[in-house]
């Protein structure tokens, strides 16, 4: 036999004794919002974990909540609580938070959340720390 041949072989017993692949798991998982409504309030609860998971700005996740849901937001200090003033279904908050996701924090080439944000000039920009990628985003 050659030593291709030979090669072939030792691969294929190789492979054999390689685990099969069960499941795929992503690893971007963000967490669902804890959210406590008031009467004329809307309180996300673990708002500092979702800006840790996200690594943006608390401010930035903020701004852009409130203005896609026409409600204007305080972050109390101690807590990192996010305030929204207005009462705002679980659901809504749930769908704008994977809105900013999608847009702000996962590469659209690649597909993963190794991203950051940098300012150039006057627009906003995402940078993927994986693939290398320069992607504009939209301003908030």
């Amino acid at each position: 036999m050659s030593s291709r041949d030979d090669y072939l072989q030792m691969l294929t017993e190789a492979r054999k004794q390689l685990p099969e692949v069960l499941a795929a798991e992503e690893r971007f998982n963000p967490p669902r919002p804890s959210i406590v409504g008031g009467r004329y309030q809307t309180h996300v609860v673990n708002f500092r974990e979702i800006g840790e998971v996200f690594d943006r700005d608390l401010r930035l996740i903020a701004t852009y909540l409130s203005k896609k849901l026409g409600a204007p937001f305080s972050i109390t200090e101690k807590e990192r609580k996010l305030i929204l003033s207005r009462r705002i279904k679980r659901e809504l908050v749930r769908t704008r938070l994977e809105g900013f996701a999608n847009t702000y924090v996962i590469c659209p080439l690649c597909h993963r959340p190794d991203t950051e944000l940098k300012k150039v000039r006057r627009s906003l920009v995402m940078k993927c720390k994986a693939c290398g990628a320069e992607t504009p985003v939209p301003k908030i």
